[in-house]
């Protein structure tokens, strides 16, 4: 009998799961870009030949349009098959496997850090933006009458963390009202407006999840250490969506979740923790990391490894279409059903209301229908998946195409909201 050591059959099973496990036609479709996009900078966003390599790396439910990338999204191919590979060999012998597992957060650091624009020791692999923020929040020393500054967007994720420690340790949170499409300077006068000498904290998502505003976190940054204070960014939406450079932003705090446009495993998630930040910031559970060491905040008890492990192949797709890449092509979808959407009556779009800074992420209304109806209404009678906003916000569904969306489903879904706005649905 031959024994296979776990070494030989972990590093077999990895060997699969690897940049070469992407379908050749999007390897050779990715060259092809690549060669189109130095003659032309931009050449491969309307490259519909490469865009259908790259929907052909996932297995798409049928039933459905995707077009929520901001929210959970399906899985690559590659990403399914090593998750249950991983899944598998960690339900065979569990101690060794799954730990093993684990261990490939060394080399996602690594990579992530590329990502995030910085060094490996600064990025944690957390299980999701939420864990990431919390640790963040119940971490940082603040006293009673210290005060957080944050704005209505926040309300649904940062700001009901920080509502629950104002409970219990007297901090101040004040919440600046934005207009629905505020240019930079008022996003800037609102929050300045808000700051006094007991401000120690900024909290802003990169991306507004209400419709698409990209927060000018590097100038609200700037803002915050000119008085003293910090900022905690929620990436959410962001990471894997558009190029982002912590550095660059100042950010001191950057959580994310991996799920999302990044389109790994649910439950995986990143946080950025700039380095001269990392003593004062304990981690949410007890650690025998040094202060230091940024894996104190990966201590949570026993942790699904396969879903760890198979952040991989994720990052492999991510790489080989390029962030800037893929970028300008969620941009060019959008603003396709933008254009299909203007003038149509009873119809409202709204996001980033700057061409440069868009990202692919709208807010779209049709007079008669409240945001949840006209969810369940793509969802149940148009084969369409968005997502509609929750009661008190702007009325309307939260549409985020993604690099497996074509122009067809641009023009279906523009071509079935015109329908409902008439009133023909």
């Amino acid at each position: 009998m031959q024994f296979v050591t776990r070494r030989a059959l972990l590093g077999g099973a990895l060997a699969t799961v690897g940049a070469t496990s992407l379908p050749k036609a999007l390897i050779s479709a990715a060259a092809a870009a690549d060669v189109a996009d130095r003659a032309t900078p931009g050449a491969s966003v309307a490259d519909e030949a490469f865009w259908h390599a790259v929907a052909d790396a996932y297995d798409l439910d049928g039933r459905h349009i995707v077009m929520n990338g901001g929210g959970n999204n399906p899985l690559p191919r590659t990403v399914v098959n090593a998750l249950s590979r991983f899944q598998r060999m960690a339900a065979s012998q569990p101690r060794p496997h799954n730990y093993d597992q684990l261990a490939y957060r060394t080399d996602h650091r690594r990579r992530l850090a590329k990502v995030f624009g910085c060094d490996a020791d600064e990025v944690a692999i957390t299980r999701n933006t939420t864990e990431g923020l919390n640790i963040v929040a119940w971490g940082l020393p603040l006293e009673s009458g210290n005060e957080i500054v944050l704005s209505q967007y926040e309300d649904r994720y940062g700001g009901m963390i920080f509502s629950e420690r104002a409970k219990r340790h007297g901090v101040v949170v004040r919440k600046v009202e934005l207009p629905i499409a505020p240019s930079v300077q008022e996003v800037l006068d609102a929050y300045a407006a808000a700051i006094t000498p007991r401000t120690r904290l900024f909290v802003a998502s990169h991306v507004v999840d209400s419709w698409g505003f990209v927060m000018p976190v590097r100038e609200l940054a700037e803002l915050a250490h000119a008085n003293g204070a910090q900022i905690l960014v929620d990436g959410a939406l962001s990471i894997g969506h558009m190029p982002v450079n912590v550095g660059e932003l100042q950010s001191d705090y950057y959580a994310t979740s991996l799920h999302k446009w990044l389109n790994a495993p649910l439950g995986t998630g990143a946080l950025f923790v700039r380095r001269d930040r990392l003593p004062d910031l304990p981690p949410l559970y007890g650690y025998d990391w040094p202060a230091d060491d940024i894996r104190k905040y990966e201590i949570v008890g026993t942790r699904d490894g396969a879903s760890v492990a198979a952040i991989g192949p994720a990052l492999d797709l991510y790489e080989r279409i390029g962030p800037v890449r893929k970028l300008a092509r969620l941009r060019y979808l959008l603003e396709d059903l933008m254009g299909r959407l203007e003038g149509v009556d009873g119809v409202d779009v709204i996001t980033e209301p700057d061409p440069d800074r868009r990202v692919g992420l709208a807010r779209v209304s049709v007079n008669g229908f409240t945001g949840r109806e006209l969810w369940h209404k793509l969802r149940d009678d148009e084969g369409i998946w968005t997502f509609g906003n929750s009661p008190g916000e702007y009325d309307g569904v939260y549409v985020s195409p993604n690099v497996f969306n074509t122009l067809s489903d641009m023009e279906y879904f523009a071509a079935t909201i015109s329908r409902l706005a008439r009133g023909s649905g």
